[in-house]
């Protein structure tokens, strides 16, 4: 019984009109969305290949270590092939950075600073297409479903017959959604096929696996979208009424909700802006000049002391160096550990604000399927937590390497003073010069160079971290049908 219901309600949607139509504004949706999301991989990922051929071209015409460390090293950010379905925070990142000892890494502006317009009217993906545009193909396929047969006395008629409740509610439950996957899979298809064949992107095994699990995700989502739908129109006596809860709910889901989310973490755990980060880093470089410039004049104090020997103009010579090099050293470990300290609360205070909007966006399944999604598609909010800690954690090992060098670096100002005693016909003369580092060209060795290495996230440890958002999705879904059911068996279909 419960099969000939669902196939009879399959029939009746495929047949109409307002189902023909709705599947070809989808699916136009779909395939337009994995285009557009493929063309935006494959520009990141020429942009990448363009930054490391200019990072080689660059290192191999520095003219010593010291001119190396100075510049520093620019590096890329791979593009997930997977952004092409949920592009998640990738067009708000920065797709390169420059690492240089003793700083911490300049992230270069993202795409979305270029071009402004993406921030306003945002970027189209199939996720964004899920969670607005199929979602409501969903609510007009069941606001509906009990409410409008009962208007129409269909309801009345088919339960005049000996068919139990359960039966029919589960009947038309399974043909309205097996109506609905069999329409959004086709197109989804085609757009897999426009990745592959069209833009030659290249998945791994992993990446499909992923894949499959960004489809699980989506099918969660539209299924606790189904649910809700479903439980409305048991609870309305008119479809009229049950669309506008339903409309409301979804804009409640799709806009309110994730928008608000945000405002309400900055009001319980405040976050301080990146431009007090910036005041606090120009205060203590500035208090690191004046410290500076501070060992500098007791230098400089010294250089009236009269010398007759070459000795005592050695001795002098090395005691200046020696204020000159400790001042340096000190102050240098002085203001990175400040700086350090600085940041990681910066970093701290941010990450938690961010922890808790996700956590209070999760009261919408939208949000949670597009995060769970972003997640497995590797393009979610940790990727630039993720992808700083790679950068520190580079800039680390490229000092070693220098320092292996014989460089020196740090965050104060570096000097070198020399006392310069000339004889002539007036007598002897003292100058003064003063240098940084050397600038001499020396052949660079960059066989034993340290390479950045991206790590991308286990599977494993991604399904950790999607686990939440798939329990709310599914947690969610079995309230709702549950809840369809109960009321279905109290429905007054007179």
């Amino acid at each position: 019984m419960i099969g000939i219901i669902a196939k009879r309600e399959l029939l009746d949607q495929v047949s109409s009109p307002k189902f023909v139509f709705l599947f070809i504004v989808s699916a136009l949706l779909i395939v337009f969305s994995l285009y557009t999301g493929s063309a935006s991989y494959v520009g990141a990922r020429d942009e990448l290949r363009s930054t490391e051929t200019l990072s080689r071209r660059e290192i191999e015409n520095r003219q010593n270590y010291n001119e190396l460390a100075q510049f520093g090293v620019k590096v890329g950010r791979p593009p997930s092939p997977l952004s092409s379905v949920a592009a998640g925070v990738s067009s708000a990142l920065g797709r390169s950075a420059r690492v240089r000892p003793g700083q911490q890494p300049d992230i270069a502006p993202p795409p979305v600073a270029d071009q402004p317009v993406i921030a306003v009217l945002g970027e189209l993906d199939f996720s964004v297409v899920t969670r607005v545009f199929l979602s409501l193909f969903v609510l007009l396929l069941t606001y509906n479903a009990i409410a409008g047969e009962k208007e129409s006395g269909t309801l009345k008629a088919v339960l005049a017959n000996p068919i139990p409740r359960t039966q029919l509610l589960l009947g038309k439950a399974l043909g309205l959604f097996a109506t609905f996957l069999g329409a959004a899979a086709i197109p989804a298809v085609l757009g897999l096929l426009v990745m592959k064949v069209g833009f030659k992107i290249e998945l791994s095994a992993a990446d499909w696996v992923r894949l499959v699990f960004v489809g699980v995700v989506c099918g969660l989502y539209l299924l606790a979208i189904f649910t809700t739908g479903l439980f409305v129109s048991t609870a309305t006596n008119r479809s009229a009424v049950a669309f506008l809860v339903l409309l409301m709910i979804l804009v409640g889901f799709t806009e309110i909700i994730p928008k608000a989310s945000p405002m309400l973490a900055r009001q319980f755990r405040p976050a301080p802006a990146y431009a007090e980060l910036q005041s606090e880093r120009d205060q203590l470089q500035s208090e690191n000049q004046r410290g500076m410039f501070r060992a500098m004049s007791g230098a400089f104090a010294l250089m009236g002391t009269p010398t007759n020997t070459e000795e005592e103009s050695a001795a002098r010579q090395a005691r200046i160096d020696s204020i000159v090099s400790r001042a340096r050293d000190s102050l240098s470990r002085d203001l990175r550990d400040k700086q350090s300290r600085v940041e990681e609360a910066y970093r701290n205070k941010q990450d938690a604000m961010t922890s808790l909007a996700l956590t209070i966006s999760r009261l919408s399944p939208a949000a949670a399927m597009s995060h769970a999604a972003e997640v497995m598609a590797g393009t979610d909010f940790d990727l630039h937590r993720r992808w700083r800690d790679e950068l520190i954690g580079y800039r680390g090992t490229l000092e070693d390497w220098f320092k292996s060098k014989g460089v020196e670096f740090g965050g104060g100002m570096r000097f070198a003073i020399r006392m310069n005693t000339t004889a002539g016909p007036g007598g002897t003369t003292n100058s003064v010069h003063l240098g940084g580092p050397s600038n001499e060209d020396t052949r660079l060795d960059l066989s034993t160079m340290p390479q950045y290495r991206p790590r991308p996230e286990a599977l494993g440890a991604a399904l950790g971290r999607a686990a939440p958002d798939l329990m709310i999705l599914g947690l969610w879904s079995a309230v709702m049908l549950m809840l369809a059911f109960w009321k279905f068996m109290r429905y007054d279909v007179r």
